[in-house]
């Protein structure tokens, strides 16, 4: 008998950096499908009298975040328990949720 065991290995890390420019990305792509006339920065906020975005737009960038992520084999959760339960939100800026991202992706396995 011959038993096959199949593992999905997931990419464990991603540094800063391309994780900062994989969401910058896609938040330009939503502002310029949307003809908004902005460029983001990692300084940009997205929540706020100043954000970049409106609610709808917050929201599809979080669902695109995910998608885009996902695609490459990392799961991530912008809407879990652990990011609104946060005293400072990690969508105050994309600096902030860049950091909130990298935290997901690179915490030890428990």
């Amino acid at each position: 008998m011959i038993c096959l065991i199949t593992f999905k290995i997931k990419f464990k890390t991603m540094n800063t950096e391309d994780i900062q420019n994989m969401v910058i990305e896609i938040i330009n792509r939503h502002l310029d499908n949307h003809e908004i006339e902005h460029e983001a920065c990692i300084n940009s906020e997205l929540i706020g009298t100043n954000a970049i975005l409106d609610s709808m737009g917050l929201v599809n960038i979080i669902v695109d975040i995910e998608s885009e992520f996902l695609d490459i084999d990392i799961e991530i959760s912008l809407t879990s328990e652990k990011a609104f339960s946060r005293k400072i939100s990690p969508f105050r800026n994309i600096k902030s949720l860049t950091t909130f991202i990298n935290e997901q992706i690179n915490e030890p396995e428990k």
